[in-house]
């Protein structure tokens, strides 16, 4: 949980309202939408440290184009498509 609200420092949002929307059990949290989280997420932990964090029935959603598309760099980005590709064919 710590690594939550590291990632969510500047954002006056709980360490709960963000698990929860990890988890898929609500859609916003302090105007926060999943592909926000997410985005946030792959760009701030390394690949370990994000499926730990990341449920595995929600890491597919984690690697959509709507996640991807807003990563930076280009080579951030390629990475996580290389990835998953890997894990999603």
């Amino acid at each position: 949980m710590n690594k939550l609200r590291a990632a969510y420092w500047d954002a006056d949002v709980s360490v709960e309202q963000i698990r929860q929307l990890l988890a898929g059990e609500i859609d916003l949290a302090g105007g926060i939408d999943r592909v926000h989280l997410y985005r946030r997420l792959l760009t701030t932990y390394d690949w370990y440290t994000l499926l730990a964090l990341i449920p595995p029935e929600r890491l597919q959603e984690a690697l959509s184009d709507a996640v991807l598309e807003r990563l930076y760099p280009a080579s951030l980005k390629e990475r996580y498509l290389y990835a998953r590709n890997v894990l999603f064919g």
